[in-house]
């Protein structure tokens, strides 16, 4: 192999907004490094951020954008996700979710309770069998453990579904 037909470009390359870092180039053969070495920093931040707040990083990665720039294949672009756990928020979500649960059912309490004095005083059997299974659904609603209460938009839209 020739070494003069070896093609080297030098890749220019931006930072995301606020990002920190040097946005200096690199030739093709040594992109890899330079885009790593900038998305590890990034990981590194991330890190330090959760473990400032009192979070923990569960989960997370680098991704590279690799094509062929001459010769080589080079990273012309990277990205850092991760996946930061608070529990301090955790507790204080429980809370309003414990405290929105409990509204949400007392309303199926006061929706019930209507549907069980419409019950006793309809003399039509079709409308009296909706009734009942409103009446059922709206029961096993008010069984259900309050984590599952938290996606009230849902349940409604599970309840309108079964009832039309």
């Amino acid at each position: 192999m020739n070494a003069e037909s070896l093609s080297n470009p030098v890749l220019g390359y931006k930072l995301d907004p606020g990002e920190p870092g040097l946005s200096h180039s690199s030739p093709a053969s040594r992109s890899i490094l330079r885009v790593l070495s900038q998305e590890i920093s990034n990981w590194l931040a991330f890190k330090r951020e959760a473990q400032r707040n009192g979070g923990v990083v569960i989960q997370g990665g680098i991704h590279l954008d690799i094509r062929k720039r001459g010769s080589f294949l080079a990273a012309v672009a990277g990205r850092t996700t991760a996946w930061i756990y608070y529990p301090d928020q955790e507790k204080n979500s429980v809370s309003a979710s414990k405290e929105h649960s409990e509204d949400y059912k007392a309303e199926l309490r006061r929706q019930l309770e209507n549907i069980e004095r419409k019950i006793a005083t309809t003399h039509d059997p079709v409308e009296k069998e909706q009734l009942e299974k409103r009446r059922l659904l709206l029961r096993i609603l008010m069984n259900l453990p309050s984590q599952l209460l938290k996606g009230m938009s849902f349940l409604n839209g599970l309840e309108l579904n079964v009832l039309v």
